[in-house]
């Protein structure tokens, strides 16, 4: 009891300092060491939204690479250690939201230069933007994603079977040990089934990590019957590449898939 006394103290005495010293950087606008200040707040104190700050700073200095790379690695963070769930709308109204403007612009939005300034900045990122959205080699394999992306693909999923009649099914799947098996590094063999999982399905399909042994899988164009035949490959697959966890599987189609 004293020791977590002591920590609470501690953590919420770090955690007025870090604001504290956030204000003052605030003021001089010095971006390279807000951006330091909050990945030590966030290697410390990994759930306490710190990679929000980090994100809203990229933002304001056009770094959109960096944020999103941020937003991904916290999303992972997340699904990794808290089973998916994630504080995804703060970060997603992060790029929706004002953050795309500069300092100037916020404090007087009614100025036509702040507004000009910020159409150049866009145009110059189209490039960027592109290379971003397109991938660089031919697909191959299942995409995969974050739990948020997942969610989106989903739904867009759903949408698209209204226009287009097709079959689709969600797939979860789980990592054991084997009852033989009393030692395995779990983050290693989650990697394998990643790969495996990817190489295994369809160029349309995705899938994503949710928790420390589960996958959520979305299969375009697949009818619930055959489910037993990709998870069988999938399988055979992860056995083949020494894989030393046991799978199983559970498939379904949601009330929105069915009606479709």
């Amino acid at each position: 009891m004293w020791f977590f006394q002591k920590s609470t103290f501690f953590k919420e005495l770090y955690i007025w300092s870090v604001e504290e010293l956030e204000r003052e950087l605030e003021k001089s606008r010095d971006y390279k060491s807000r951006l330091l200040l909050y990945k030590r707040a966030a290697s410390i104190y990994p759930f306490e939204n710190w990679q929000l700050k980090q994100m809203r700073c990229n933002l304001e200095m056009y770094r959109y690479d960096e944020a999103l790379a941020i937003y991904n690695e916290t999303v992972e963070l997340y699904a990794r250690e808290m089973g998916g769930d994630v504080p995804a709308k703060e970060m997603q109204e992060c790029f929706e939201a004002i953050e795309l403007m500069d300092e100037n612009h916020k404090r007087n939005i009614n100025n036509a230069d702040g507004w000009k300034n910020m159409d150049k900045a866009f145009r110059l990122k189209r490039n960027d933007i592109e290379q971003a959205i397109f991938e660089k080699e031919d697909p191959k394999g299942a995409y995969y994603c974050t739990y948020p992306s997942f969610v989106d693909y989903c739904r867009l999923v759903v949408r698209a079977k209204e226009r287009n009649e097709f079959s689709a099914a969600l797939m979860f799947l789980t990592l054991s040990h084997k009852k033989s098996q009393k030692v395995m590094d779990l983050q290693e063999q989650m990697q394998l089934l990643k790969e495996v999982i990817g190489d295994s399905l369809r160029i349309g399909d995705a899938f994503t990590r949710y928790g420390n042994r589960h996958f959520i899988l979305m299969l375009v164009k697949t009818k619930l019957e055959f489910c037993s035949s990709v998870f069988q490959r999938i399988e055979a697959a992860y056995t083949k590449r020494t894989g030393k966890g046991e799978l199983w599987y559970y498939a379904d189609m949601t009330q929105e898939l069915r009606r479709l």
